[in-house]
């Protein structure tokens, strides 16, 4: 792709991030409207956010499994790419955990603090425990949370261990879980290999500006999400309720692998 055509994608990306700060910021602004019925409009608006961000960026969601985006849940998923808050983020109203940097980002940090994001900065604990009150009041409000609890970005080829200690708010609040598995299949047609997987996935020592200038440019990303079945958080074992969590996101993406590969 040109960069003249790079330029244009960035330019409706950036339109569209003005027009959602607008409405994010008119919401707010409803005096009339508790908080909860003001974070139900924003999630709304956040869904319709990240369908057309994906629209731009020619992402293309192969869904498998099934889900109720009526049910409040604690959603988990692998994490290989910023673009996983798009691709999870289009499919039902929800709020994500991010990590701190992001509500310093220019425009998107406005943006996701309006839409209801819960921030930690995971080197200080007190800011941990007040994600996790924060992910407490989300839920209790009628709205899905989703956490990638790898605690970093992968390659999007295997899964790690999930870190337990989010665990603990399905657990206080008997919200079900419900596991999603991540597969980047295809990048402009071709099957992902490790290489053409660097093109997507966002790791921590790259620069972000570069990469997205990169990513503007590829014509077509595939994606395949697989919802796997609800967990119910009955036990008060947060490491083994991580711990089976991640195995059913591992086989799910397991599964999505060997029908790429058959």
């Amino acid at each position: 792709m040109s960069s003249l055509l790079k330029i244009q994608r960035i330019l409706f990306l950036l339109a569209l991030n003005l027009c959602f700060l607008v409405i994010g910021m008119a919401i707010e602004a409803l005096f009339f409207l508790g908080q909860d019925e003001k974070l139900h409009m924003k999630a709304h608006c956040m869904m319709w956010w990240a369908r057309c961000s994906c629209f731009i960026l020619g992402i293309h969601i192969t869904s498998t499994g099934l889900y109720n985006r009526e049910i409040v849940s604690f959603i988990v998923s692998n994490h290989c790419s910023y673009l996983d808050i798009l691709v999870i983020g289009s499919k039902m109203p929800m709020v994500f955990v991010s990590k701190q940097e992001v509500s310093r980002w220019f425009l998107l940090g406005r943006l996701t603090r309006l839409a209801g994001t819960v921030f930690v900065n995971r080197e200080v604990k007190t800011s941990s425990l007040k994600a996790l009150d924060e992910m407490g009041n989300r839920l209790h409000s009628g709205i899905s949370v989703v956490v990638f609890p790898e605690g970093t970005t992968t390659s999007g080829m295997t899964v790690k261990d999930f870190k337990s200690t989010p665990f603990k708010i399905p657990i206080a609040m008997r919200t079900p879980i419900l596991p999603i598995s991540l597969l980047y299949s295809h990048v402009n047609g071709a099957p992902i290999t490790p290489e053409l997987m660097n093109k997507v996935a966002w790791y921590a020592d790259m620069q972000f500006l570069p990469h997205f200038w990169d990513l503007a440019g590829i014509n077509r990303i595939d994606v395949r999400v697989h919802f796997n079945s609800q967990i119910s958080a009955v036990t008060s074992e947060r490491k083994a309720l991580a711990s089976f969590a991640c195995k059913v996101v591992q086989t799910g993406h397991i599964s999505l692998c060997r029908e790429l590969n058959s």
